[in-house]
């Protein structure tokens, strides 16, 4: 059923994108319609939201309540699986009113919070179904290091998040260190951090990221360590090439290792909104006893709002 219908959304999204109603009327393709009607439905959302918080003195506020989001239709051919298909979506309201930087977050991957690398591949097979929702609170105390809270829903459980991120600069070195907590209802206490170390070349950079991160369901540590190129090849074209490598145990303390090389391609396809990524990769599995396991990443991903 998700392949039906990831396979309907990339079709009808590509029919939409050269077909316009005759010119006698001059309107817009569809594609430019839903994605305003879109738009035009989360603002308004945000704003009524926004408005519940708010009070008489901050009706002359500059900071207004918006909304923005994506969508992201993804096929992950490999070796052992080429029916592979994902969707993904999230959806972020910012509501000033509600005093400093308050955001409602929909979403329903819970793996972009816990994928915790830059530039990391969305390859993992280990989907979540369902819906997540959480509030978010940011308070941003200076350039160099703010503090995010959240509550929410995810995993089927209520759960409660606390991160500190620091951020500072040593020469030519961009360097960022996010500590983490979480408390899951009934998977317990998840603790994490995660750095990154960014350098900028001349027409390019390179970036070296590394996390760890225990789980109470699992025996032992996740551990991360990513080392990435990135080049911007145009106005709307970047090319990220990297090599990951990824260890942890499970509940039954099986342990699991795994090597990752990709290159991806990431291109504007449609006005300003729509984009396309390619991205081959190799990876070697433990679980697969390292054979070598080919395939590829297709992803068109609608961006929206402001």
């Amino acid at each position: 059923m998700k392949l039906i219908v990831a396979c309907s959304c990339l079709i009808i999204s590509f029919m939409a994108l050269p077909e316009e109603v005759p010119s006698v009327k001059n309107e817009l393709p569809r594609a430019d319609v839903l994605q305003s009607q879109v738009n035009t439905m989360m603002q308004g959302t945000a704003s009524w939201l926004d408005a519940i918080g708010s009070n008489d003195s901050d009706d002359n506020s500059n900071d207004r309540a918006s909304a923005k989001g994506y969508l992201q239709l993804s096929w992950l051919p490999r070796t052992a699986d080429l029916d592979d298909v994902d969707v993904n979506f999230k959806v972020s309201l910012h509501l000033p009113q509600w005093n400093e930087r308050f955001a409602l977050v929909i979403d329903n991957d819970d793996d972009e919070e816990e994928h915790l690398l830059d530039y990391e591949s969305s390859h993992i097979q280990d989907n979540q179904d369902g819906v997540n929702v959480a509030f978010q609170y940011i308070k941003q105390f200076n350039q160099k290091w703010q503090v995010k809270n959240r509550v929410g829903f995810s995993r089927s459980q209520v759960y409660l998040r606390s991160e500190v991120q620091f951020n500072w600069r040593v020469k030519q070195v961009d360097l960022s260190l996010q500590p983490r907590l979480d408390y899951f209802l009934q998977d317990g206490w998840e603790p994490s951090i995660k750095t990154v170390a960014a350098y900028q070349l001349e027409k390019s950079y390179v970036s070296l990221s590394a996390s760890w991160q225990k789980m109470q369901t699992e025996s032992n540590t996740r551990r991360k360590i990513g080392f990435y190129h990135i080049k911007s090849t145009g106005q709307n074209q970047l090319l990220v090439s990297g090599v990951q490598y990824n260890k942890s145990n499970d509940a039954d303390d099986i342990p699991n290792e795994s090597y990752f090389i990709s290159i991806r391609y990431r291109n504007l396809l449609y006005k300003s909104w729509m984009y396309f990524e390619i991205e081959p990769f190799v990876e070697f599995n433990q679980a697969n006893n390292f054979r070598t396991e080919v395939g590829g990443v297709f992803r068109l991903i609608s961006y929206y709002g402001r």
